[in-house]
């Protein structure tokens, strides 16, 4: 049988065909990548981001409903929108404030009266971040230096959040400055130096100047060996300053914090969490910062996670190795790391 003759003609449509099918399959990998852009530079793909224009890489998203917390208008599904919720990450309808300090009780983590003193997102004044006492009701300050550092650093943050102005902060300073805390000078009639005379004082061999006093008997939680009055001793308590006799075992996360006193639910189990039951993860978010705005970069991400690890170790939550290992970890990550445009 002879070969077939390709004509002229026949030889151009099948060079067109070719061409098309290319053209086709071009398009067909173009369309795919359209679907595999990343328009916030987050490096989560488009189709599958929760908050496709808003900068995530963590995808947290609160209350499950499919929108990231960075675009949610109601981040805890609570049904108040975000600018009139007092407690925007924990859901809370009844926006209950039994301080009214306009911070929400389940996400107060200082839910004390606070007066006429400004707080910040987390319900504490600096008296409360800083207490006169010392920085946990156990542990004194190693000097009055030390406690007016801790005033400096949080009036400093609460000016830069325009809680407070520059006079402001200078007077908050100016009065820490002017106190003994940290620096008890022992005197006559006055044996721990904290300020207050031995018939009043109710640790008198034990400097607390503020004479806090939880549950309200003869001794101050300095020396107080059951701060909450609930049975419990304060070493087996999951929560030493407040009364959960009943309710030990009520440990949702697990994360040694009764539910009584636990101001960050949710914990991963293993976390190390703070008297409040908050994991630096929780204080210094990959995503944002504490309020729910992207870090302006990593270093500022860096400094969270350093300050929040000092804390820690200042507490005694966790050792030197430990300290370094989380800010090590911090310092490689790429939290806070979305400065430029999509390669």
């Amino acid at each position: 049988m002879s070969p077939r003759v390709v004509s002229s003609t026949e030889g151009s449509i099948s060079r067109f065909s070719v061409l098309l099918g290319a053209l086709a399959l071009a398009l067909a990998v173009g369309v795919g990548s359209a679907h595999a852009a990343d328009v916030d530079c987050d490096g989560i793909d488009d189709v599958v981001d929760n908050c496709p224009d808003k900068w995530n890489p963590s995808q947290t998203d609160t209350d499950d409903d499919g929108l990231g917390n960075r675009c949610d208008p109601d981040k805890d599904g609570d049904l108040v929108a975000n600018g009139d919720d007092n407690c925007r990450k924990d859901a809370n309808a009844d926006q209950a404030d039994a301080d009214g300090d306009g911070i929400g009780d389940v996400c107060d983590r200082c839910d004390e009266d606070p007066g006429t003193d400004v707080v910040g997102k987390k319900g504490c004044t600096i008296d409360q971040h800083c207490p006169c006492d010392g920085p946990e009701p156990d542990v004194a300050w190693k000097s009055h230096g030390k406690y007016v550092k801790c005033v400096k650093k949080k009036a400093k943050k609460f000016q830069r959040k325009d809680l407070i102005d520059r006079d402001e902060r200078r007077e908050i300073v100016r009065d820490a400055r002017d106190t003994n805390c940290g620096d008890p000078e022992p005197a006559p009639g006055d044996n721990d130096g904290d300020g207050v005379l031995d018939g009043d004082d109710n640790c008198p061999s034990k400097p607390n100047p503020s004479q806090k006093n939880t549950d309200g008997d003869l001794f101050g939680n300095a020396c107080d060996t059951d701060k909450d009055d609930d049975g419990v001793l304060n070493g087996d308590d999951n929560c030493p300053a407040v009364a959960n006799a009943g309710g030990q075992a009520a440990d949702a996360d697990g994360d040694g914090r009764g539910d009584a006193c636990d101001k960050c639910g949710g914990t991963e189990p293993g976390d190390i969490v703070s008297r409040s039951g908050c994991s630096i993860d929780q204080a210094c978010p990959c995503d944002t910062n504490e309020d729910g705005d992207p870090w302006k970069n990593h270093k500022k991400y860096f400094s969270c996670v350093k300050d929040e690890a000092k804390s820690f170790r200042r507490r005694g939550l966790i050792d030197k190795d430990q300290y370094r290992e989380i800010k090590d970890e911090a310092r490689s990550n790429d939290c806070g790391v979305h400065d430029g445009p999509c390669e």
